[in-house]
């Protein structure tokens, strides 16, 4: 059967004489039968494609690509300077909330808080005292316990003298004498190695340490020259500090000798052994100086703390209390039990602690190092608490608001389909290859464990739905610069009826605001047909 193109009628209007009436009419039945056949198609020679205007849901999308990434991305640091003493985790390492990661030297802390506790333990004492009142014989003793603490702590205060003689003796012998092998003109400012070492770096330190050694040692023995019994005590509790950085400084220079000693050439193995062994020997004793003088600052602190507190007792118990008195030393106790409380916090914060359960992607801190307030060390990423962050471009960002549901594909995890919702708009935009981007923050409605930071996700962003409109396919509309049309079926023609449409659907709907009704045929004029 011959297949008859379909005439568009424009509203013309015509003139038929009634000769060409007959012709029309047989016309007009012979295109009927064969529309019949080209509307419905005939053994798979249709040309051309209707479909029936109907209602449905038609739902408007923005779609974008994004990447996992985590909630949360935290940097810790401590609040005040210090040196590390412990490092607890490793990158990679999944922590808990409230772990230990890092902690630095409480040492100067703890003596302070053992200070503290004394202070507590004084002052609730007094306040025992004052409620209770003191008897002749209390006095007596009190009296006998202030007398013997202030000796004692005098005793303490003259051995000190000896103690950090004695501590520069073995840091004297730990320098000129168990490292004198290693050098050429070692009393000189031309001090020189005497041997090859094949690390450069190693051999300036050691140079540099030998000539820094020699000027503390003649600094100490400067200070120990005028350390008379007379001076007053707190040059003594001075006189223990400083020798502590001689220490320090001297301790130091034997690892540097140790190193040199290991990156040495053309050195017998002999010689080798002995040079190590003599530096063990003196960094030994240098070690146990540095512990004699912090035992004699221990002892001195924690004597100076009973002398105060037999003191303040003993003048309690001569005084007698008031009302007033009592409740004044109430007070110093609540002070006392603050300044604990505070040293302990101070405490606690010199140990660096996770703040979520995460993964470790940073650490920075090595035993031994200083660290400065402030600065980060550690990075924590919440490895099971993710979102995706995706760019929108400048034209369709209006159409997206905070709320919006989302579908989600993840090219990792192909045919699954995973839902969630935008929860934030950056309100400043990005510039991406010269195009206006805003970001965007989905967060998905049910996490996944499998789901792993940088793994790109597929946003089809559900920015307007309507239900039940009218609609037809995408493919059932001409868009021209004359205008929007939909090829319209009327009897055994069509024609361009004027169209105004909706919202669109990703999947090739339309929705139809004026121009077609429910039931309405039109030609699907993009339809392709095989």
């Amino acid at each position: 059967m011959q297949h008859h193109a379909i005439h568009v009628i424009h509203h013309r209007k015509q003139r038929w004489t009634a000769t060409k009436t007959f012709l029309l009419c047989v016309l007009i039945s012979a295109v009927g039968v064969s529309l019949f056949f080209v509307f419905r198609g005939n053994n798979g020679n249709n040309t051309l494609q209707t479909v029936l205007v109907g209602r449905g849901d038609v739902v408007q999308e923005v779609s974008v690509t994004g990447r996992i990434k985590p909630v949360q991305d935290i940097n810790l640091g401590f609040e005040q300077m210090g040196k590390i003493t412990r490092v607890l985790v490793n990158i990679g390492d999944k922590v808990l909330p409230g772990q230990a990661l890092i902690q630095l030297d409480t040492s100067g802390l703890s003596v302070q808080l053992l200070e503290a506790e004394a202070g507590v333990e004084s002052q609730v004492a007094k306040l025992n005292e004052l409620q209770r009142g003191a008897r002749p014989e209390e006095l007596k003793i009190k009296e006998a316990e202030l007398e013997k603490a202030q000796k004692d702590l005098t005793n303490y205060y003259a051995s000190v003298y000896d103690v950090l003689s004695d501590s520069y003796a073995k840091a004297d012998d730990a320098v000129r004498s168990k490292t004198d092998a290693l050098f050429t003109n070692d009393d000189t400012s031309m001090v020189q190695p005497a041997f090859s070492i094949t690390n450069s770096q190693v051999q300036v330190d050691l140079t540099a340490g030998r000539l820094l050694s020699g000027q503390e040692l003649s600094a100490w023995k400067s200070e120990l020259a005028v350390l008379t019994s007379d001076v007053p005590r707190e040059k003594f509790e001075l006189s223990l500090n400083s020798a502590k950085k001689h220490l320090a400084i001297i301790n130091n220079f034997l690892g540097t000798a140790l190193d040199a000693v290991s990156n040495s050439a053309g050195v017998s193995l002999t010689d080798i052994t002995t040079y190590k062994a003599n530096i063990a020997v003196g960094r030994t004793n240098v070690n146990t100086a540095i512990s004699n003088i912090s035992s004699q600052e221990q002892l001195i602190s924690g004597q100076k703390i009973t002398v105060a507190k037999n003191e303040q007792e003993l003048a309690l118990q001569r005084a007698g209390s008031s009302t007033e008195q009592i409740a004044g030393q109430a007070a110093s106790v609540k002070q006392a039990e603050a300044k604990k409380q505070e040293i302990t916090v101070q405490i606690e914060k010199m140990t660096l602690r996770s703040p979520i359960e995460g993964l470790i992607t940073k650490q920075d801190g090595k035993p031994g190092e200083i660290v400065s307030p402030n600065v980060s060390i550690v990075s924590i990423i919440s490895q099971n608490n993710l979102e995706i962050e995706a760019s929108v471009p400048e034209i369709d960002i209006g159409l997206v608001t905070i709320g919006n549901p989302v579908a989600v594909t993840i090219d990792a995890f192909q045919g699954e389909m995973f839902r969630g919702k935008v929860s934030y708009i950056d309100p400043g935009e990005t510039i991406i290859d010269g195009v206006v981007n805003f970001k965007i923050t989905v967060v998905f409605d049910i996490p996944d464990l499998r789901f792993k930071t940088g793994l790109t996700a597929n946003l089809a962003i559900e920015t307007l739905k309507k239900t039940d409109v009218v609609v037809v396919p995408q493919f059932a509309i001409v868009e021209n610069d004359e205008g929007t049309f939909a090829r319209k079926i009327e009897g055994i023609s069509a024609r361009d009826v004027p169209v105004k449409l909706g919202i669109r659907s990703r999947e090739g709907n339309i929705e139809i605001v004026s121009g077609l009704r429910e039931g309405d045929r039109v030609v699907n004029v993009g339809f392709k047909p095989k």
